[in-house]
Order: C-alpha cells, then sequence, then structure tokens
C-alpha cells in the first residue's frame, strides 16, 4: 500500500453518524482535530472524529452540497452545491454570512472553492 511516507490506520477509528443520506465530502481542518462532512441531505455537519462527537449542522443549501473548505483560523466556511450558490458562513454562529449567487449550473466540486481568513471572502475557480 503506497502511503507517501505516513502510515495510514488500518482499522476504522470511530463511525460519524448523522446524515441522512450519502455523503459527498469530509474535510478536516488544518490541526485535524475537526472534520466537517457535507451531503445529499443538503446538511454540513462539524465533527470532533476522535471522539466521535457531532458538534454542529449547518443549513441553508436548498440542494446538496457537495463540498466544503474552512478558513485556516477556523472561523469562516465556504460550501458549494447543486442549488448554484456557495456559501460563507461563521462556523461558532452556524449563520451564513454571504451568498454567492449567479452561477449558471451547479457549483462542482472539482472546481476550487478555498476561504480567505480575515478577508471576507470566498474564492472560486478552476
Amino acid at each position: 500500500m503506497a502511503s507517501g511516507g505516513v502510515e495510514l490506520p488500518r482499522k476504522e477509528a470511530n463511525v460519524l453518524k448523522g446524515h441522512e443520506g450519502p455523503v459527498l465530502a469530509v474535510r478536516f481542518n488544518g490541526d485535524g482535530n475537526y472534520c466537517l462532512s457535507c451531503g445529499k441531505d443538503r446538511t454540513l455537519r462539524l465533527w470532533n472524529p476522535h471522539r466521535g462527537i457531532h458538534i454542529k449542522t449547518y443549513k441553508s443549501h436548498g440542494r446538496e452540497i457537495r463540498d466544503v473548505h474552512v478558513t485556516s483560523d477556523n472561523a469562516k466556511l465556504c460550501s458549494c452545491g447543486g442549488d448554484r450558490q456557495i456559501f460563507y458562513w461563521d462556523v461558532s454562529t452556524g449563520r451564513v454570512i454571504r451568498k454567492f449567487r449567479g452561477h449558471d449550473s451547479e457549483v462542482s466540486p472539482h472546481a476550487a472553492v478555498y476561504a480567505s481568513p480575515g478577508t471576507g471572502s470566498c474564492h472560486f475557480g478552476h
């Protein structure tokens, strides 16, 4: 098994249950202490994966959420999905700070979406 010099776990540490349908992406924060999952149930979920604890659910997208990224300071996140929007969220309050609308089609996880700390912006590009 190729692992790029990092020894990968050989058994499950935890199973995170909570989504009502397929999970489309899971992203860890920079230090690996938390992760965010998103899926067909139109929710984002914040987890402590080491303890198997669900911390918060974020809801606002009208269709499936295809991808999520967190800022390096862990304070904000960006999500994109089938509703042709990118949402910029406050992690602690769970509120949407801004919606980026106007895309002609579903926002793809294969495009680059990332959040910039301190700038109040999300970046989207191919």
